[in-house]
């Protein structure tokens, strides 16, 4: 299959769906801005990585010795021996994880599925690709490494019980290079609806379709994630979100959603909310907050999510903040006009943040010769966990650097840090000279929680 044919067939499993009050959102976003001085690179949408390299190279290949059923139990993962953004989960990953061990090798190569880690939210496998030859790269010299392994991994599909399962929206997919013939990575499935504690599981990567039957390397697999004490509830809720509106060019619109509550499911692994809607313009609906019953916001994290089209969408979103103790999760729709301004200070400003009541703190910042590290919190209902800041010298203006500097962030799953990291290799001395401050986009704090359309689920 041709290059343009597989990315048809990618974009037609993942889609490109624009989230209600999309265009509002990026119109008041880009009115905050400053003018442009250079571009920076960020980190590619899931959506969009594909992984041309390997689906070039591999063919089928037959796996062998697979266990008569895997059990999440107390096993060493060795992904986490590189730097990943789920490190603080390593801990629980190595608490409940099948440890697998099945190979498949075609011409030199050799894919092996490590450990699979499973609750009700998501399918997490660790793998290994090695090569008698190095392994080549997705992208371009320029691009990160770290970017370009990750877009270089295998995408897995699987069929549960016989039937395939969807896996539509994000790829959350991590990966590092241990040499030039080596390769680890960790794929996340998610799961939209639940799953027995005991299934067949077939694992499979494939480029060209979804299609198991065409698959480059197939992994049959028996289950049982009984061991990992997910807490979901399944309550099937309709609810209507109404509110009307002005926006930045002082049109009143009006907003009439009827979403409803599929799933809530909190584990040590991971919690996820899924909505379902059918959407009157076929994009999903995500204008919402969460909060558990103590009082407190769950922060909600970026999330891929698939249009309905004529039909009914179903999205499951991660968030984190709940744990064994979490009694109930609420549901608060919010309006907002989704307009923000620049927050500035010199670099001994910390913690640096504003008046705003929801939003983010920068909390520390170390600046290097070729990066700088910036880690955020988060206070009250924020509705994006996500954070970019920029160098400024002393007038509080962004440093330009001659090569593009490009940027990604992650959010820690255990303690709601926002990490967010700034490239610039190859600065000279006289543009690190100039760096004296920092600036990040902050929300502006005019979201108005729309408390008696809120629902709350309870949970077991």
């Amino acid at each position: 299959m041709k290059f343009d044919d597989r990315i048809k067939t990618r974009a037609a499993r993942e889609g490109s769906p624009i989230p209600a009050d999309f265009d509002r959102r990026m119109d008041a976003l880009l009115d905050t801005l400053p003018e442009p001085v250079q571009p920076v690179k960020t980190r590619r949408p899931f959506r969009l990585a594909v992984s041309l390299g390997i689906a070039a190279a591999l063919v089928v290949g037959a796996a062998a010795g697979a266990p008569a059923m895997l059990r999440m139990a107390q096993n060493r993962v060795d992904f986490f021996g590189g730097s990943t953004e789920y490190a603080s989960q390593a801990d629980t990953f190595e608490q409940y994880n099948a440890a697998v061990g099945i190979s498949a090798e075609h011409n030199g190569q050799t894919l092996t599925i490590d450990n699979l880690a499973a609750d009700d939210n998501y399918l997490t496998v660790f793998f290994t690709l090695t090569g008698d030859t190095p392994i080549e790269l997705v992208g371009d010299a320029q691009d990160p490494a770290h970017w370009r392994a990750k877009w270089t991994t295998p995408t897995f599909w699987a069929e549960v019980n016989g039937k395939l399962l969807d896996t539509s929206g994000s790829i959350e997919n991590e990966a590092f290079l241990v040499d030039d013939h080596t390769l680890k990575g960790l794929h996340r499935l998610p799961l939209r609806t639940a799953l027995p504690d005991q299934f067949d599981l077939l694992l499979f990567t494939n480029e060209s379709s979804c299609d198991a039957r065409d698959a480059d390397f197939r992994f049959p697999l028996s289950v049982d994630k009984s061991a990992v004490s997910s807490r979901t509830v399944e309550p099937g809720r309709d609810f209507l979100v109404h509110y009307e509106g002005t926006d930045e060019r002082g049109e009143r619109f009006t907003v009439d959603r009827a979403p409803r509550i599929e799933r809530v499911s909190v584990s040590p692994l991971s919690s996820t909310i899924t909505l379902s809607e059918q959407s009157p313009d076929g994009a999903p609906w995500d204008s919402f907050v969460l909060r558990d019953d103590k009082g407190n916001f769950l922060p909600r994290l970026p999330a891929g999510m698939t249009a309905g089209g004529f039909g009914r969408s179903s999205n499951l979103f991660e968030f984190i903040g709940a744990d064994e103790t979490t009694k109930s999760i609420t549901v608060i729709p919010f309006l907002s006009d989704y307009k923000a301004h620049q927050v500035k200070g010199a670099l001994d400003d910390l913690p640096l943040t504003d008046g705003s009541a929801s939003g983010l703190t920068l909390e520390a910042l170390t600046v290097g010769k070729e990066q700088a590290t910036a880690t955020f919190s988060l206070h009250g209902a924020v509705w994006s966990a996500q954070a970019q800041f920029t160098l400024t010298d002393r007038n509080g203006e962004p440093v330009e650097f001659a090569s593009a500097p490009y940027a990604d962030s992650y959010v820690d799953r255990e303690t709601g840090v926002v990490t967010a990291t700034l490239y610039y290799p190859g600065a000279t001395e006289a543009e690190l000279s100039l760096i004296a401050g920092v600036s990040f986009l902050q929300t502006n704090d005019d979201i108005v929680l729309l408390e008696e359309q809120a629902v709350t689920i309870e949970l077991p």
